[in-house]
């Protein structure tokens, strides 16, 4: 039984977005909360734990909120469908947590999840690459929507390109066309992209597809035969 063309229930997502929600509305609720939390110079000198809190607080406001919070439902579901749970959370917090060192040296203070989703989105390119058969037909349109979102965080006029390549992608898929392999190379070319810019989510993402990778030729390694 799928849902929503699902083939599993994304618990680790749901776990994992309602922690981040509830630490979301805390911030909003407790005066200071985020000035604590968030990645600041601060993270490399005494207050250690900023490196990980910074990715369950929001430097965004509520529309940032939303929109990190509903990508990462979207993203991380998918990516579960083709990845285990753990796998799921070493691609999360890996790409989160190289995000976050490459955050102290081009954007010293922030906060927020969207670079740990970047490693989701490299599971899920790098499954659709592979043309992995678990993931729903609607996987390339959520990368890419993914993409173009990331884009627009460099220059807002981007997200059109991405939104026309995200649409070309739905009616392919429609239409029967695979398009697996141009929505991973669109996330390579998005995640180099950005990283020339020095926007952390393009380091973010190039981690995630690596991260992906080195799962993917670890159990290669461990049973050639069905991998």
């Amino acid at each position: 039984m799928t849902i929503h063309g699902l083939r599993r229930f994304p618990l680790v997502t749901a776990v994992v977005f309602g922690v981040t929600a509830l630490s979301n509305v805390a911030q909003f609720l407790v005066p200071g909360m985020l000035a604590h939390l968030e990645r600041a110079p601060a993270g490399l000198h005494g207050d250690w734990w900023r490196t990980g809190t910074s990715l369950f607080v929001q430097d965004g406001g509520v529309a940032g909120t939303v929109s990190n919070l509903l990508f990462l439902v979207l993203v991380g579901a998918v990516a579960e469908q083709a990845v285990s749970r753990s796998r799921w959370l070493v691609c999360y917090f890996a790409a989160g947590l190289v995000g976050e060192i490459a955050g102290y040296a081009w954007q010293p203070h922030g906060g927020g999840n969207s670079i740990a989703i970047c490693g989701l989105a490299g599971a899920a390119a790098v499954a659709l690459w592979r043309g992995d058969e678990r993931l729903p037909r609607f996987a390339p349109t959520i990368v890419l929507l993914w993409c173009a979102a990331l884009l627009a965080t460099a220059w807002f006029p981007l997200l059109a390109i991405g939104l026309v390549a995200a649409m070309a992608a739905r009616v392919a898929a429609e239409r029967g066309i695979a398009v697996g392999r141009w929505t991973a190379a669109g996330a390579l070319v998005t995640g180099v992209a950005l990283t020339a810019v020095r926007n952390i989510h393009g380091v973010a993402l190039l981690a995630g597809l690596v991260v992906a990778v080195a799962l993917v030729l670890s159990v290669r390694r461990r049973n050639p035969v069905t991998a």
